[in-house]
């Protein structure tokens, strides 16, 4: 039996916990698909916090088995790198879900955030679907789920997600730049702060106030310290004159993105 395995990121979840739909239907021949859902979709450390948790659910009629990795994560030559590190833990590392049950995984941060950390460290948290063993299932192909959890030690004073003012983002750290030809446009964004910055709801607005959406839901993230590119196509020329606009972080609205001469 061969194995493919399809990632599930924050990018497409919709809700506080990963499901997955019809993403698993296009199987025409012999296809098994597992039922593993993961919640949260994000996890954050403060600055003297321990431990965190991971919720695996299994909501099929069959055990699941899956495995916990945790990679360091940051970003050159604007794309994105991740490499194993130690400085979190997943326990346990390797999980059996009964059917219709979950279960408990601790991610353990085994020493306090450095004093020269002055930036917040980021990490993924892979949970890879394990490939079932069963002698009676034909040959064919098995598709299984890998789940990419972000994961930040926050610096120094910083608050978490959820006690943050829901406002606009201060913007005085970022910079954007962009090119646009006849069908691509190819966006950087450098981020000097101490947080990462989360791109959602890329749209282009025009001087006069109307909006065409580039991109809907979740573009990315820019790292703390770092800078990060996209390229995206477009399906027709932009009106000018204009400038990019998303939605930062939790912001309810989305907001101008800063340039060189902004």
């Amino acid at each position: 039996m061969s194995v493919s395995y399809r990632q599930w990121t924050e990018t497409a979840a919709t809700s506080g916990r990963h499901t997955l739909q019809a993403a698993l239907l296009a199987c025409t021949f012999g296809c098994a698909a597992g039922n593993l859902q993961v919640s949260p979709i994000v996890l954050e450390f403060s600055e003297n916090q321990q431990a965190n948790v991971l919720w695996l659910e299994n909501d099929g009629d069959r055990p699941v088995h899956a495995q916990i990795r945790v990679l360091q994560w940051s970003q050159a030559a604007a794309t994105d790198v991740l490499q194993p590190s130690a400085a979190l833990r997943a326990s346990p590392a390797i999980v059996q879900v009964p059917a219709g049950q979950r279960q408990l995984v601790r991610i353990i941060r085994p020493t306090p955030l450095s004093a020269v950390d002055a930036n917040e460290q980021a990490y993924r948290v892979w949970v890879d679907e394990l490939p079932e063993v069963d002698e009676r299932r034909p040959p064919g192909l098995q598709f299984l789920l890998r789940y990419s959890i972000p994961v930040f030690v926050l610096p120094k004073d910083a608050l978490p997600r959820d006690q943050v003012r829901k406002g606009p983002v201060d913007t005085s750290r970022l910079l954007a730049s962009w090119q646009i030809t006849a069908d691509v446009l190819t966006l950087d964004v450098r981020n000097n702060g101490k947080q990462r910055v989360r791109l959602s709801e890329l749209g282009w607005r025009t001087d006069n106030g109307a909006i065409t959406k580039l991109h809907p839901g979740l573009l990315g993230y820019v790292l703390a310290g770092q800078h990060m590119q996209w390229r995206l196509p477009l399906a027709a020329e932009l009106p000018h004159p204009g400038g990019l606009q998303a939605r930062l972080n939790d912001a309810p609205t989305a907001q101008p993105l800063p340039t060189a001469g902004h």
